[in-house]
Order: structure tokens, then C-alpha cells, then sequence
């Protein structure tokens, strides 16, 4: 039978403060598919300090030396490929598992509304290429691979990105379908990413089972239309204990609603702090 896990990363355990002054402490984020014949696929995977976890997740599903056919990273911040990136630096984390195929798209033009790029994350993917030995895939929108019948369709790609103000809109949404079960995936994309992901597919093509709530499930994104066209019953939330309880109070007045309401219409909610999950497909 298909799994879907939610790996609760250790930043997910966070209980300080948490607002615009301290800092919004990201939780990271990691998952791991698994198709009906035990084929692996990983999206993102956590901090630095996950990697060593992580791994261990891996090999609890795949065996001691576990074979990933595919590892897609949605965008270049840390808290989503660190994990990965720990596990290249380290010989004998990376010498025991095999990374068929990396995806990712980072575009090197990218500049934020302040000016900073993400010359960061090449040298970083240099990396994990090189101890890997994985081949690179860069995913085109409307561009559909699969694994052991378990299909991944891109939604979203930097190429769409019109108006570029943070890493965060580079984000990959991609849509997974495996066993009886629709996931969509949105990393941490900004609400103009589902602005054009809505605008471009019809509510039938965007419908899920299983939703990915954007950018950890924080207020500065999320749009209502969207989630009503993605009508998921079942919502995944990697976020920190604070982010949660901040989100819940009325610290940020309306600005979470959009968030809350896909809240109110699913029937049920993982959220990361509460453990790692495994989910049936």
C-alpha cells in the first residue's frame, strides 16, 4: 500500500517567541513518499539538523541502504534541503543511501524586492550533486513523471515567477496521485503562486485529497479561492509549536484567515510538532 510520511523536523518542537520583532522560526519540512511496491520519493526533507533523522526515516522504509528515485526540493532555503545537504557532507551518511534523481529549479537571475539572490544554494547543490552522484532534472510546468505508477505533475516552476520578492516564490507546486489519493504540494509558495496556479487550472484539475499548506501554514500567505478549488479534507501544516499557537490568537488580527478557513472546511489536520505521521493512500 502507498504511504505518505510527515517527518516532524526538530525545529518543529519550537515553543519561544514568535512575531514580526523575534523572528517567524521556520520549522522546516520533509516528507516521504512511498509507492505500493516500496519505491521511494522525498520531497525537501528539513534543517541541518534533521539529516541524520531523516536518514534513519529513510532506512526504516527503505532498508539499510535506501534507493530514492526521486528527491524534489521546492526551493532554496535551508530549512528544506539542509537535511539533504548534511547527509552530502558527511561520508558516511551519503555512502549509505543512493539519490537516482534530483529536482529542483533555482534560477541564478532571482534578486528579492531588498536585492539578495540565492548564490547560496549553488555551491551548496554542488555538493550534494557531486556525493550523490545523482542526476540533476529541471521539472517544466504542465510536466508529469512517475514512479511505480505514482505520478507527479508540475503545477508550478520559477519560470512562472512574474514578480520576484522572496526565495519563497520559487516554491515547486506539484500534485502527487498515488494509490486512491490526490496530494498537493505547495512548499512555501506566496499567495501570487496560487493566484496563477488557479488561474491557469480548472478547480477539477487542482482537487485534492491531501493539501500541503503553503509556507507552513503562516499568514503571510494564503488565499481562499484556492483552497475552495483544492477542497482538501485532509491538511498537512509543517509548523513549530509557536507558529501554531500564533496563528490561533489574534496577534495578526484577519491576516491568517484564508489559512483558517481551510482549517474549518477539512475533516482532518497533521500538524508537525505533534510527531512524524504516516499517512495510508
Amino acid at each position: 500500500m502507498a504511504k505518505l510520511i510527515q517527518y516532524s523536523t526538530k525545529a518543529s518542537a519550537y515553543d519561544g517567541p514568535f512575531d514580526s520583532v523575534v523572528g517567524w522560526a521556520a520549522a522546516g519540512m520533509g516528507y516521504l513518499l512511498i509507492t505500493d511496491h516500496g519505491k521511494l520519493v522525498v520531497i525537501d526533507g528539513g534543517n541541518r539538523e534533521d539529516g541524520e533523522d531523516f536518514l534513519a526515516l529513510l532506512r526504516k522504509y527503505g532498508g539499510e541502504k535506501p534507493e530514492i528515485d526521486l528527491w524534489i526540493v521546492t526551493h532554496p532555503h535551508l530549512d528544506h534541503y539542509g537535511a539533504l545537504l548534511t547527509i552530502a557532507e558527511r561520508e558516511e551518511l551519503f555512502s549509505s543511501l543512493t539519490v537516482k534523481k534530483l529536482v529542483y529549479d533555482f534560477p541564478r537571475a532571482f534578486r528579492s524586492a531588498k536585492g539578495k539572490g540565492i548564490e547560496y544554494a549553488f555551491p551548496h547543490f554542488d555538493t550534494i550533486l557531486r556525493a550523490t552522484g545523482a542526476e540533476r532534472h529541471t521539472p517544466l510546468t504542465g510536466e508529469e513523471m512517475s514512479v511505480d505508477g505514482m505520478k507527479i505533475g508540475f503545477f508550478y516552476v520559477p519560470a512562472d515567477v512574474t514578480i520576484l520578492d522572496n526565495p519563497n516564490q520559487l516554491s515547486l507546486i506539484l500534485q502527487v496521485t498515488a494509490g486512491k489519493k490526490k496530494i498537493l504540494f505547495t512548499g512555501d509558495a506566496y499567495r501570487r503562486n496560487l493566484e496563477i496556479v488557479l488561474w491557469r487550472y480548472p478547480a477539477e484539475k487542482l482537487a485534492s485529497d491531501i493539501l500541503q499548506m503553503p509556507h507552513h501554514g503562516l499568514c503571510d500567505t494564503g488565499y481562499e479561492p484556492f483552497y475552495r478549488a483544492v477542497d482538501a479534507k485532509t491538511l498537512l501544516i509543517p509548523i513549530s509549536i509557536a507558529g501554531d499557537r500564533t496563528m490561533h490568537s489574534d496577534a495578526y488580527g484577519d491576516e491568517p484567515e484564508a489559512n483558517l478557513a481551510a482549517e474549518r472546511n477539512a475533516a482532518e489536520i497533521f500538524k508537525a510538532f505533534e510527531g512524524t505521521r504516516e499517512i495510508a493512500l
